[in-house]
């Protein structure tokens, strides 16, 4: 293969923006990037820009060495060799050898690579003109954003998540909804604030929030205990003046927690990207939790998450460290359609004022679940959540309406 380069660099040492071999080599084993990042102690944004040699901006050489240490044991663990370790961080294709001066004179430079893994999950996918004009479509089914009531989809496992929300906000419970990312995290909050307001049941949401949110400062910002509080007191009262002190700053926000629970209101802070929470602040949120007007809790909490905060709460319930908070959150997870796949393409279809039928056959539903399930090697693992099942079908739309096909195939989804 021939493959012409603008900028020569050393492939052991590349610079920021290159692809790793590490992305191949953790696929070829079957290493989830979840898994890779639970590794690493990284947010699951900040690993996929590893695999681009981006690193974390304030993580010092020694950080940088204790994630690679990291990462290199669990690829280990899932079978990888010796040589496969020693060229994880050398470029994609480069296979760990410098450039000759040969090579770098000549403007072509021949290279081996290895066949690349078929990517799972895709971008964010528009649907073509084309594909509009051949299915008759004047929107999109499958754009994802849920505007209205026919565009939501409640299956089983959709309604149990859907009312474990409504039960938090309405008992101040203390709740975590984990999903991966494109499960419908978002979707969840944005129904359940449609439904408080439409039932005018008096629950006041608090939504604090730190713009590039981290466990630590080192990688980004952290949301404390301070800024939770800051948003309770201005929610209630937004020209209220905050305590500079975190002891004055309570003793405010619970003040007017009981004022307002006196009056019949109702509170729910809710917390998104709730993985990117130190564990310190997870703490805290225990304590909020337990502030009551006689039985009654003040404030519920409901945490947004992907599956790193499920995984941090197991580990830090058996060495201790979020044992508090571990024993008194309830967990609800988000999982793939897998099942409920048909019904959910089905509902997407006529919510668009579509028939399914119309769009794509028996064969292609099945062929669409089988594509976005990997085997590993501890079973298989499912993809099917409605973002990346979104992104599938408007590209299977739009190779449709390309080779004339008159709905999506089998065929269709394998040659994507």
């Amino acid at each position: 293969m021939t493959v012409r380069r603008s900028t020569l660099y050393d492939p052991a040492d590349p610079p920021p923006g290159v692809r790793l071999r590490l992305g191949v080599v953790a696929a070829a084993l079957h290493v989830t990037v979840t898994e890779l990042a639970g590794a690493a102690s990284l947010p699951r944004p900040s690993l996929y820009r590893l695999l681009t040699n981006e690193w974390p901006a304030r993580a010092k050489p020694a950080e940088r060495a204790a994630i690679r240490a990291a990462i290199e044991a669990l690829l280990v663990t899932h079978g990888a060799t010796q040589a496969q370790i020693a060229t994880l961080w050398h470029a994609y294709g480069g296979h760990g050898a410098p450039y000759r001066a040969e090579a770098a004179a000549s403007p072509e430079v021949q290279t081996t690579t290895q066949p690349e893994e078929p990517e799972m999950l895709l971008p964010k996918q528009a649907l073509s003109p084309q594909a509009r004009r051949h299915f008759k479509l004047f929107t999109n089914p499958f754009d994802g954003e849920v505007q209205r009531d026919e565009h939501f989809f409640s299956g089983d496992d959709m309604r149990y998540v859907r009312e474990a929300a409504w039960q938090c906000s309405q008992n101040g419970g203390f709740a975590a909804i984990v999903g991966e990312s494109g499960a419908g995290k978002t979707t969840v909050l944005a129904d359940l604030e449609a439904r408080l307001q439409a039932e005018a049941r008096g629950v006041i949401v608090i939504r604090p929030s730190v713009l590039g949110m981290e466990e630590s400062n080192a990688k980004g910002q952290m949301l404390k205990s301070t800024d939770i509080l800051h948003a309770v007191i201005t929610t209630l009262q937004p020209e209220a003046t905050v305590p500079q002190t975190l002891q004055a700053r309570t003793v405010r926000a619970a003040k007017m927690l009981t004022s307002s629970a006196e009056a019949g209101a109702t509170h729910l802070l809710v917390i998104e990207e709730a993985h990117g929470l130190p564990d310190h602040t997870l703490k805290h949120l225990k304590r909020l939790h337990e502030l009551r007007l006689g039985r009654r809790n003040l404030l519920g909490i409901l945490l947004l998450a992907q599956p790193e905060l499920k995984l941090r709460l197991a580990n830090g319930l058996r060495t201790g460290v979020l044992r508090e908070v571990a024993q008194r959150v309830e967990i609800v997870e988000l999982l793939p359609l897998d099942a409920d796949l048909r019904g959910y393409l089905q509902c997407r279809a006529e919510a668009a004022g579509a028939k399914l039928a119309d769009l794509a056959d028996d064969g292609a539903v099945e062929a669409l679940r089988t594509r976005l399930t990997r085997k590993t090697s501890t079973g298989a693992v499912s993809m099917c959540y409605p973002l990346a099942v979104n992104n599938m079908m408007t590209r299977a739309l739009n190779m449709a309406a390309e080779i004339g096909a008159p709905t999506v195939t089998r065929d269709v989804i394998g040659a994507i």
